[in-house]
């Protein structure tokens, strides 16, 4: 359990990159959690009235490892928005839930850009890798200002990925570790981590579009949870499982697909 409570002391790895070396402009961004954690991010405009996208980061990395992403979605006609969630990069906080309160930062972004007078186009669409993609689930579930969700490599529920990876990285048998995993988590954050399920919201984004991604090799998020995903949504969804991909790689090994399926796909929140 001590792994466990480590694990939620992440080290603030700070930029590497700024989205001017991608020759993107922007303008970087204060703004407020739900529950009043200081945030930072990077807007990147491109026209007032085009649809804005929102991108989520993964656990232990920041914003800046979504520029990649971050530059196509501008060129092929999008406002881009990007920030680190508490306890990452240059935003406040020490400590990661891995999704629970993370949902206040993701919906403290969101207030944010509908308060700018500047954004016309109110029309948002999210992205998330990872945690990212499990917290863009369960945020637009609940926000219907979100009007198209693409979420690559999350988790169907924490309380089930936290077992999963207590056996598989660290050899712990599921027995007393599911317990005592639960016990830990509550005492920590105040919530049952089976409470903490995109599983269980995806239904409720319907009749906005989601899309769902997974690698076909992902070891830390093997692809049961995209499964498992796709199943519980309504339609409109989309699913795509990676050949040969490991967490989080779909885009480096797939980059010219994964870039006209993400685009076609954000192309609806037009509508």
């Amino acid at each position: 359990m001590a792994l466990f409570i480590r694990n939620t002391f992440l080290p603030h790895w700070q930029d590497k990159t700024l989205p001017s070396e991608y020759g993107l402009p922007y303008e970087e961004i204060i703004f407020y959690s739900r529950d009043r954690f200081r945030l930072k991010g990077w807007l990147i405009l491109r026209d007032e009235n085009l649809p804005l996208v929102i991108l989520c980061h993964g656990l232990g990395t920041n914003k800046s490892d979504l520029l990649e992403i971050a530059e196509f979605i501008y060129r092929e006609g999008f406002n881009v928005f990007l920030f680190d969630f508490r306890g990452h990069g240059e935003s406040q906080g020490k400590t990661s839930s891995f999704g629970y309160l993370e949902q206040r930062d993701l919906e403290g972004a969101i207030d944010y850009l509908y308060q700018r007078k500047d954004l016309e186009n109110k029309n948002l669409g999210l992205f998330g890798l990872s945690m990212g993609g499990a917290i863009a689930i369960m945020v637009s579930a609940k926000d219907e200002r979100i009007k198209a969700v693409i979420s690559d490599s999350a988790y169907k529920n924490l309380y089930s990925s936290m077992i999963h990876l207590a056996k598989s990285f660290y050899h712990l048998p599921k027995f007393p570790s599911n317990i005592l995993l639960t016990i830990v988590y509550f005492l920590r954050f105040g919530i049952d981590p089976k409470k903490i399920s995109p599983q269980n919201a995806i239904s409720q984004i319907s009749p906005r579009p989601v899309f769902i991604i997974n690698g076909e090799k992902d070891f830390q998020i093997p692809p049961e949870n995209a499964y498992s995903l796709f199943e519980k949504a309504k339609e409109p969804k989309e699913l795509w499982i990676i050949p040969g991909a490991d967490h989080g790689e779909g885009y480096s090994l797939y980059k010219e697909e994964y870039q006209h399926k993400i685009v076609k796909f954000l192309k609806k929140i037009y509508d």
